[in-house]
């Protein structure tokens, strides 16, 4: 866990001993992309319309939003499957897949004497 990531747990912490919610957390992956993980409560879903807002046995979960500092419009949504909220486990394995760095192709050529 680098510093940052640490100082910013440890924001939370103090957030939270004071009574204040933290609902909302940017992540960096490896690749560099930034993403906003929002967190959902039970009891609140996506409607038939695409909004927000209560619905009754909602399971509550997280939503993920990438997040494009260079473009102006808004960050772009990224949904589980099967839900409308993700729920941890598949979140992160989600970013652990995604946000890997691209292997850069080899720009090394070989001859194959047998061709």
């Amino acid at each position: 866990m680098n510093a940052t990531t640490k100082s910013t747990i440890e924001m939370a912490k103090m957030l939270g001993r004071r009574g204040l919610a933290v609902r909302s957390v940017e992540v960096q992956t490896p690749d560099g992309r930034c993403w906003s993980i929002d967190t959902i409560p039970a009891g609140r879903g996506r409607h038939a319309d695409g909004h927000w807002g209560p619905m009754a046995g909602a399971p509550g979960g997280f939503r993920l939003f990438e997040i494009d500092r260079d473009r102006d419009d808004a960050p772009t949504e990224h949904n589980p499957v099967d839900y409308d909220t993700w729920d941890a486990g598949d979140l992160i394995d989600y970013l652990n897949a995604i946000g890997q760095p691209k292997a850069r192709p080899s720009t090394t050529r070989t001859t194959d004497p047998t061709t």
